[in-house]
């Protein structure tokens, strides 16, 4: 009976050891806590929290579908990568942000497929499917997602994560604000996270 009690005292102890790690890295990244607006809420088996996202679009690469392609056409594929910031760090549409400013809590890398051409990417839903890392604020801290991007609000899958994000699945909100100075978009990310039952 003693070891069984030691057991769940253990178990209660491992929780808010693990859910204090969580706090603590959401903190780190500069989310505070909230309600509504894309920060933590709900239960303690819930994390909600939204970031700003600026692609430089000098490490944007792609692989044309036919040497003769002039620009990326539906069937290239590309890898980019940009920082990420605080939420509402990029104001209105970005169209002046550096995205190798001040300020950045971490890293975002994006490889993908165009479902369009280069020329109508601006206006459509769903432009390209991608695979996206956020490193918060590296390796030890990283939430992995799929799904299509385009000029509207879509959700993608959270495929996987590490340190105080493993073991919760998810949706990843995405809302594209423009191009920034370098040409690369500006994303915002909310991430809805839950504890996976088990």
């Amino acid at each position: 009976m003693r070891s069984m009690q030691a057991f769940v005292r253990h178990v209660h102890l491992m929780r808010v050891v693990i859910l204090t790690g969580a706090l603590a890295a959401i903190a780190a990244t500069g989310v505070s806590a909230g309600n509504n607006d894309g920060r933590r809420h709900d239960s303690d088996d819930t994390i909600t929290f939204t970031v700003d996202v600026a692609e430089d679009f000098s490490l944007f690469n792609p692989t044309l579908v036919k040497p003769t392609d002039t620009q990326p056409e539906r069937g290239a594929f590309f890898v980019t990568e940009g920082n990420i910031f605080p939420r509402g760090t990029i104001k209105g549409d970005g169209a002046t942000f550096d995205p190798n400013g001040a300020g950045a809590i971490g890293r975002w890398f994006c490889r993908g497929t165009h479902l369009v051409s280069a020329t109508e990417f601006p206006t459509s839903p769903r432009s390209v499917h991608t695979a996206q890392l956020y490193l918060l604020p590296d390796e030890s801290r990283s939430i992995a997602t799929e799904g299509v991007e385009g000029n509207v609000t879509l959700l993608r899958a959270i495929t996987g994560a590490t340190g105080p994000f493993r073991g919760y699945i998810g949706e990843q909100k995405q809302t594209m604000l423009g191009f920034n100075a370098t040409g690369g978009v500006n994303l915002r990310v909310t991430f809805i996270l839950k504890k996976a039952v088990r």
